[in-house]
């Protein structure tokens, strides 16, 4: 019976599809548990990172007070026991190199990034049925803010007499510009933004190209540059008259990435009126004309109106820069880096009014310089736009100084040394005398230099001296020049001439270095000197990165 019984129950389908039913339910009801407490973890996750999101970007906004601006943005986030675990400031680096978890160094100066943790605990429903009450989940957020300033080196603008800037500029366009002191203190004076630019030549001259650097990459005719350069400047002298130079430039081409490197900007295909990156037209105008010359070779008879200077003749020859660095940048501290040419220049002065016994004195002046060098060093942001500051470090050019005569055909030979030999000061009908010096400009460290806000937006240029010649290049050489007297007939005494050239020299000295001066710096460059100036600050957003 039992047996029976066993084997009718064995054989019974009766509640089967009740069992399954139970079963699926089951199994269905942790499903949908499980799916419940994934969807809960997923989106708290994705609370957590917007959290630490925002308290990244509000520390990098604020790294005076970065602790304060990151907790204060935790707070605003819904209560899951969210907390601020770490807050970390450093430097963060667009290097593309690096691998993304190695562009932030933490507590890395100068610092202008953030790095955030936090935390959140929440109680997943599945959880709990296995003694699990709280489930802490991790998020972590990286913002920069990415500051740019941009600057140039060799932009001293002298305080001109004569035809000097103009016939520097003509010779170095091939034509004649005749340009007047007052059109070149007209360019001196106005500011010509270089994106504005930029964006004219993309759009007027026909250039099919999307970005900034993609325009400096492009073969551009010079009329059409300066054309453009006239369409970015709020002067309306200046743009007169650089559209008057525009039309008797030679059809020359050239590239401006050789000498501008907008960096991070240049990105971009649009100019914004508010934050401009500026230059004198003049150094803009005297640049391009450099690199479109195939000689790059300045030769010209001034009358530079100086009282006591008369007629002189002008060698400049203008090298190459190291490095292809360029004369303007726009980069991050610590990245960016420019220098100015090297240079050689001979001038030949005649001296006017000089005692009868002399008759016609001349003196020749070579110079020789190195490249100068300014890098970015640090860039100020944390009191806002209007209160941005920018420090460089700047090395001064060395080379020399020499009253000497040479072969003006072995300027151009920067591999070789010149041959220097005693310049022929005097010559008489029976003497002649001869004088030679030279002072050689000693290196030395990069020296800081700071321009606060109103320096910056003044456009106030700052040099940095090697101090090897204090007191100007022809008056450190007079007195060390060594004068000799050749005499050739009886009656004339050599100590008397002598005497009397080194008291003629000692007179006209301060306009020796007048001379000197102005024509060092139309070229961009100062003997012994860098001088640097702050072209734009860009304070930036801050901006997640990792």
């Amino acid at each position: 019976m039992r047996g029976h019984m066993i084997r009718r129950l064995a054989r019974a389908r009766d509640g089967n599809v009740a069992m399954i039913l139970a079963g699926g339910l089951t199994m269905l009801a942790g499903t949908a548990v499980l799916g419940i407490d994934t969807a809960t973890l997923f989106l708290e996750k994705r609370r957590l990172q917007g959290a630490a999101d925002a308290a990244a970007l509000a520390a990098a906004a604020d790294l005076d007070n970065a602790a304060a601006r990151a907790q204060a943005a935790v707070a605003l986030s819904p209560d899951n026991a969210t907390r601020l675990v770490t807050m970390t400031p450093g430097r963060f680096t667009r290097d593309p190199r690096l691998a993304v978890d190695a562009r932030f160094l933490a507590n890395g100066a100068p610092g202008n990034a953030a790095q955030v943790s936090l935390e959140s605990r929440v109680q997943p429903v599945f959880a709990q049925v296995f003694g699990n009450r709280a489930v802490t989940i991790g998020a972590r957020a990286t913002a920069a803010r990415i500051d740019l300033a941009g600057f140039s080196i060799g932009t001293r603008l002298a305080s001109v007499q004569g035809g000097l800037p103009g016939a520097l500029l003509s010779q170095l366009a091939g034509s004649e510009l005749s340009l007047s002191v007052m059109d070149y203190n007209a360019l001196v004076s106005a500011q010509v933004d270089l994106l504005k630019t930029a964006e004219l030549l993309r759009t007027s001259a026909g250039i099919q190209v999307a970005s900034f650097d993609e325009v400096l990459a492009t073969d551009i005719a010079l009329p059409q540059l300066v054309t453009a350069m006239a369409g970015s400047t709020t002067n309306s002298a200046a743009a007169q008259i650089l559209r008057s130079v525009a039309a008797k430039l030679p059809n020359r081409n050239v590239r401006l990435d050789t000498i501008i490197d907008l960096g991070p900007l240049g990105s971009r295909a649009v100019a914004d009126p508010l934050r401009p990156v500026n230059t004198d037209a003049y150094a803009f105008l005297r640049e391009a004309l450099q690199i479109s010359s195939g000689t790059r070779q300045v030769q010209s008879n001034v009358d530079l109106g100086i009282p006591g200077i008369g007629q002189t003749r002008l060698w400049l020859q203008i090298g190459e820069r190291p490095a292809s660095s360029p004369w303007l940048s726009v980069g991050e501290a610590g990245q960016t880096v420019v220098r100015s040419a090297q240079t050689r220049l001979w001038i030949d002065i005649q001296l006017l009014n000089a005692p009868l016994s002399l008759g016609s004195v001349r003196v020749p002046i070579y110079v020789e310089l190195a490249s100068a060098e300014a890098r970015l060093a640090q860039i100020g942001c944390r009191g806002g736009p209007a209160n941005a500051t920018v420090a460089l470090d700047v090395t001064p050019s060395v080379g020399r100084a020499a009253i000497a005569d040479l072969d003006p055909a072995a300027l151009p030979y920067f591999q070789q040394p010149m041959t220097l030999r005693p310049a022929r000061l005097v010559t008489l009908p029976l003497a002649s005398l001869t004088g030679q010096a030279d002072v050689q400009l000693g290196g030395v460290q990069a020296q800081r230099v700071a321009f606060s806000a109103a320096e910056i937006n003044g456009n106030v240029m700052k040099s940095v001296s090697t101090n090897d010649i204090a007191a100007g290049v022809a008056s450190s050489l007079l007195r060390n020049v060594d004068i000799r007297a050749n005499v050739l007939g009886i009656g004339l005494s050599g100590g008397l001439l002598t005497s009397t050239l080194g008291s003629t020299l000692s007179a006209v000295a301060p306009a020796l270095d007048l001379v000197v001066g102005q024509v060092s710096a139309l070229a961009g460059v100062h003997v012994g000197q860098a001088d640097v100036r702050i072209d734009g600050v860009r304070c930036g957003t801050p901006v997640l990165v990792g």
